[in-house]
């Protein structure tokens, strides 16, 4: 129990900037291990948007509750993968070899690609969030944030760490246990069950079919991955959750 805590408490440290309780013993194997609580990091942050979001929805209008939760979102998890999405486009836009794409998504320096994915990234979100009913929104926030950690355990698991050289990455060149990656893939479905099977099956089906289509451009720009370009695929994945809820509501209206 004790062990499992540590490896727990080690990813919501490192994925957020929530405090831990107790003394973490650190290692390589350890950051590696505690993979298999992504999913369930990503419902602590899921909830604690939830509660941002029920709170200033009740006081103010649906705007001001948005934007209030986008903020709260980002001060949460320190917009580590919002960070690695930015790096992303700036190292694969500006990039024309591998050797460039590694050393610009590296440079600490945000680009022009980076800036306009992230305004991007957060007037999607914000116009989706806006577009969901305020009583679904908070159960559908909480499956985006579990479900959307999943897929990049995968990559981890079915690719190479692209750079060779020492980065504070590194613990991501270890594979994944499979009981770790079944723990979590379990995590991360189980709040779909709240939800309708179409929406279920459409967003992993849409999920799947993205990740390998994802995969296989990595593979060909830079043979791997690096920890910006999870990040990323967090971000991606997040937003194709979210539009999966709207397309089955269009279709199907469930």
């Amino acid at each position: 129990m004790k062990k499992e805590l540590n490896l727990f408490f080690t990813a919501l440290v490192s994925y957020t900037r929530l405090p831990s309780p107790i003394k973490l013993n650190w290692s390589e194997k350890i950051m590696t291990d505690s993979f298999r609580y992504f999913p369930l990091v990503g419902i602590v942050t899921g909830i604690a948007g939830s509660i941002i979001y029920l709170f200033l929805s009740y006081w103010f209008n649906l705007q001001i509750a948005v934007i209030g939760t986008l903020a709260g979102l980002a001060l949460i998890t320190g917009c580590m993968h919002e960070d690695g999405l930015a790096d992303f486009f700036d190292g694969f836009g500006g990039g024309y070899n591998k050797e460039r794409i590694l050393a610009i998504m590296k440079d600490s320096h945000i680009g022009v690609y980076g800036v306009i994915a992230l305004i991007l990234l957060f007037l999607m979100k914000g116009m989706i969030f806006m577009s969901v009913d305020m009583h679904v929104f908070p159960l559908l926030l909480i499956s985006a944030a579990a479900l959307s950690r999943v897929p990049p355990l995968f990559l981890i698991n079915t690719s190479n760490y692209a750079r060779s050289e020492s980065s504070k990455g590194d613990y991501t060149r270890n594979k994944i246990s499979p009981e770790s990656v079944a723990f979590a893939v379990l995590t991360g479905v189980l709040p779909l069950l709240f939800f309708s099977w179409v929406f279920s099956v459409l967003s992993m089906l849409v999920l799947i079919i993205f990740f390998l289509l994802y995969r296989s451009y990595l593979h060909k720009k830079i043979d791997g991955f690096t920890g910006d370009t999870l990040g990323a695929l967090q971000q991606f994945s997040e937003i194709i959750i979210f539009l999966s809820y709207l397309m089955s509501l269009k279709l199907w209206g469930v």
